[in-house]
């Protein structure tokens, strides 16, 4: 092989050398940043809308969480207070179909007895029963934005605590904000509710056997004070004077000298006198029925 053979092979063995280094030392590619974490919010809502409508709502049950839309932007987002697990918000497609700004519920409230003490603070019409002169406080449902006929919809109320369910199936919104969302949406606007829960389907089944077994509670509360309610008014004792007083035809025993036991019949009461009839001027006096008294028929054969 020649020399300038050698040489040749030589370089072209050194460029592909440093080459490949050069390829090594290459900045890599950056990785992806990690998913950032969850923000971490303050307060209980956040409002960059001013002057938009809210075209769309989303309802995160598992975050407890209300995501506003005006078209594809995030106009804001609230804590909720959704359905507790036994009285479930159900899950699905739906839309606000009324609104009422001073709305009252006509199912839950408080229960108060006669003398005004509040007895019990979840009454349910149609499952509790008042106690005797007891009245029913409606719960109030300010600024209700109506999402199904059988009553579930948003509108003021406690959360309790941000992130957890804590209502009968309505969705609550915070006190200062609750306004904002109901005079920003429309008859019609689309509300979507995801995460951990029945579908409507579901939920009516469900709310349906719940109101059968609500009514056979209050029908069994109702049995049981009447039975209370006769029982106390006939356990009177023997000398109250709201008890029966002696009978006058009743007998009492007596015992003669001899031993032998004999009946003594009370005497019964004297009739009180008889009102004479008013007279009548020129009125002939009632006559004396005579008793006519046939003689004896012969007996046959005589």
């Amino acid at each position: 092989m020649s020399h300038n053979r050698i040489l040749r092979i030589t370089l072209q063995s050194t460029i592909l050398v440093a080459a490949l280094g050069l390829s090594s030392c290459k900045t890599p590619t950056a990785e992806p940043p990690p998913a950032a974490e969850a923000q971490k919010r303050t307060g209980l809502f956040e409002w960059t809308g001013e002057g938009k409508s809210i075209t769309s709502i989303k309802i995160n049950v598992d975050e407890q969480i209300a995501y506003l839309y005006n078209g594809k932007d995030q106009i804001g987002w609230t804590y909720v207070a959704t359905g507790i697990t036994s009285f479930p918000t159900p899950t699905g497609e739906f839309k606000i179909i009324e609104k009422v700004a001073d709305k009252v519920s006509n199912l839950y409230g408080k229960g108060y007895d006669a003398n005004g003490k509040l007895v019990n603070s979840d009454f349910k019409q149609g499952r509790d029963l008042l106690p005797p002169g007891g009245r029913f406080e409606a719960a109030k449902m300010t600024y209700f934005m109506r999402l199904t006929n059988d009553g579930v919809g948003m509108h003021i109320g406690p959360i309790p605590r941000p992130g957890r369910r804590a209502s009968h199936g309505c969705i609550r919104l915070p006190s200062k904000f609750a306004g904002t969302i109901y005079r920003s949406v429309t008859l019609g606007t689309p509300v979507t509710i995801v995460g951990s829960g029945p579908d409507y389907a579901t939920y009516l089944k469900q709310s349906n056997a719940k109101s059968k077994a609500n009514a056979a509670k209050l029908a069994a509360a109702k049995a049981k004070a009447d039975v209370a309610g006769q029982k106390e008014a006939t356990s009177l004792a023997a000398d109250d004077p709201n008890g029966p007083g002696p009978d006058a035809s009743a007998t009492t025993p007596a015992t003669t000298p001899t031993g032998t036991t004999t009946i003594t019949t009370l005497p019964a009461p004297t009739p009180a006198p008889t009102q004479a009839l008013e007279s009548v001027p020129d009125a002939p006096a009632p006559a004396t029925p005579v008793e006519e008294v046939k003689p004896a028929e012969p007996a046959p054969g005589q």
